[in-house]
């Protein structure tokens, strides 16, 4: 018997994607209120010898978007999901490179990829190209308030709608 109530999966998606767009306005509004005049541009200096070590949270990250880029395309193809990656859960507590994390941003849009990624698994085969593109736009859309360097990286993970 079919219903007209949105399922569960569909629930969380929405409630994912709202409280996105709750935290993304929410930062930009107070962005603007706070955000002082940019200071003027400092020389560049170079320093010789080894960079400092890769911190766990980018490391996490880049783990992150290898099992995106590898589950899109079998979510796109209707395959069934990778193991649940439960080792993801430690984006809340790894360490992150110095300056890099502001912790009133970070932390909500890590808490909401962690409900996409539930979502993810819980969606039934026929809504998981959306469900997935919403992780991938989380990711995006703390990248674009913080560390903006992966965003091309990121944007590329997103699956395309077939055009038949």
């Amino acid at each position: 018997m079919h219903t007209n109530q949105p399922s569960k999966v569909r629930s969380t998606f929405y409630f994912g994607l709202v409280a996105t767009a709750m935290v993304l306005h929410a930062c930009t509004s107070r962005m603007a209120e706070a955000a002082p005049a940019p200071p003027p541009a400092k020389s560049v200096r170079v320093v010789k010898g080894d960079p400092p070590p890769t911190s766990q949270l980018a490391l996490l990250m880049r783990d992150m978007t290898a099992f995106a880029d590898s589950t899109g395309k079998l979510v796109s193809a209707g395959k069934e999901l990778p193991v649940y990656p439960v080792r993801f859960k430690a984006i809340m507590t790894a360490e992150a490179t110095p300056g890099m994390v502001e912790h009133r941003t970070f932390d909500p849009y890590a808490q909401a990829w962690l409900g996409q990624l539930d979502a993810l698994y819980a969606a039934p085969a026929s809504e998981r190209n959306e469900v997935f593109n919403s992780l991938v736009q989380t990711c995006a859309a703390c990248h674009g308030l913080m560390c903006p360097g992966p965003l091309v990286r990121i944007k590329k993970l997103t699956i395309q709608e077939n055009e038949d």
